[in-house]
């Protein structure tokens, strides 16, 4: 398992201008930010079919205390593929995988955390390294 310690965010639409369409600043700096972690976590590249990810937001800083609750589930905010575009599409730019279509299965969790920071976690795995396809 790999940690990402960045608050994670959905991949908005691109926008679109006089020279065609383009992400905003904000999430450009976010997948920037994830590559350079990625670099630096040294992860081989490999030709992988599987990727299971947690993505942990922090509370609002108006939350008050007695309701936190560390690792409960996110369902609002955002979409679980629209936070998950984010990482796979680092993973692509930084060369770990070939492209993003090629994973034959995600699985995507969103949690709040209690940390002042939030984190991605996740797992890479291949056909032959998933414990499901032992015989």
């Amino acid at each position: 398992m790999w940690v990402i310690p960045i608050n994670p965010m959905p991949t908005p639409r691109p926008r679109f201008g006089k020279n065609g369409a383009y992400n905003t600043t904000k999430y450009s700096k976010y997948k920037k930010a994830i590559i350079f972690f990625l670099s630096e976590l040294k992860i081989p590249v490999g030709d992988y079919d599987y990727i299971h990810a947690k993505f942990f937001v922090p509370y609002p800083k108006s939350t008050p205390k007695k309701t936190l609750i560390d690792n409960y589930p996110l369902r609002q905010c955002f979409d679980c593929d629209n936070v998950i575009k984010g990482l796979c599409d680092a993973l692509q730019d930084a060369k770990i995988i070939e492209d993003d279509r090629l994973f034959s299965s995600m699985f995507v969790e969103k949690y709040r955390t209690t940390q002042a920071e939030g984190r991605i976690e996740f797992e890479l795995q291949t056909f032959e390294d998933n414990p499901i396809n032992e015989t």
